[in-house]
C-alpha cells in the first residue's frame, strides 16, 4: 500500500508540472499566432500599397491589461486604404476601405503610455476607422502605419517603428517593421522594450 500511495503522489506531481508547461505553451502559441497574423497583414498592407498605387494603414487600437479582448472588446487594429497618396499638409485622407481584425483568443495589442505614442487626433493626416462614441466622444487613441506607394513606410507614433502582442505581459512579442519599408517585418521578443511602460 505505501508504495502504491508513493507512486500516485509522484504521478499526480509529474501530471500537475505538464500541465503547468503545457498551459505556458498554449499561451506562448496563441501570442506567436497573432504576432504572425498581424506582422502578415502589415506585408499584405505594404504589398497592396505598392501593387494599387495608393497609401495603405494599418491602424492599431492598443487595449490596456485590464482591457477585455476578443470580439466583445471590438477590432484590435484595422487595415485602411486610402483613397490616394497624401502627403503631409494635404487635405485629410480618405477612406476607400477599412477592415476590422481581431487578434485570436484573448491576444491584445498592448498601449503604450507615453505622450508621444498615439496618433494625435485633430492632425490632417489622422484617420480613426473607430467612430465616436454613443455621446460623440473621441475614440480611444490609436496607433498608425503607414504604407506608401512608393514603398516607404510611416510609423506616425510609438516607440521604435513597433507595436506588442501579449495576452498578461508575459510572454511578449514584438512586431517590428524595418526603415526604409520593406517586406522585411519581423517578430522579435518584446521583454525589456518599451512595451513593457505601464
Amino acid at each position: 500500500m505505501p508504495e502504491v500511495l508513493t507512486a500516485t503522489a509522484i504521478l499526480a506531481v509529474l501530471l500537475v508540472i505538464a500541465v503547468i508547461i503545457f498551459l505556458a505553451l498554449l499561451e506562448r502559441w496563441r501570442v506567436e499566432a497573432a504576432a504572425e497574423q498581424l506582422a502578415a497583414d502589415m506585408r499584405l498592407a505594404h504589398s497592396r500599397a505598392i501593387n494599387r498605387l495608393t497609401d495603405w494603414r494599418v491602424v492599431l487600437a492598443p487595449k490596456d491589461a485590464d482591457d477585455d479582448s476578443g470580439e466583445e472588446s471590438g477590432p484590435d487594429y484595422f487595415l485602411v486604404e486610402l483613397k490616394g497618396v497624401y502627403e503631409p499638409g494635404y487635405p485629410k485622407p480618405e477612406v476607400a476601405e477599412s477592415i476590422a481584425r481581431v487578434l485570436p483568443a484573448d491576444v491584445k495589442i498592448k498601449d503604450h503610455r507615453s505622450g508621444t505614442s498615439n496618433d494625435a487626433q485633430g492632425e490632417t493626416r489622422w484617420v480613426s476607422p473607430i467612430p465616436p462614441g454613443e455621446s460623440g466622444e473621441v475614440p480611444d487613441p490609436t496607433r498608425t502605419v503607414e504604407f506608401n506607394s512608393d514603398g516607404t513606410m510611416a510609423f506616425f507614433e510609438g516607440p521604435a517603428n513597433s507595436a506588442c502582442v501579449t495576452v498578461d505581459g508575459s510572454p511578449m512579442l514584438r512586431v517590428k517593421a524595418s526603415f526604409p519599408a520593406t517586406s522585411a517585418i519581423e517578430i522579435v521578443d518584446g521583454s525589456g522594450f518599451p512595451c513593457n511602460v505601464d
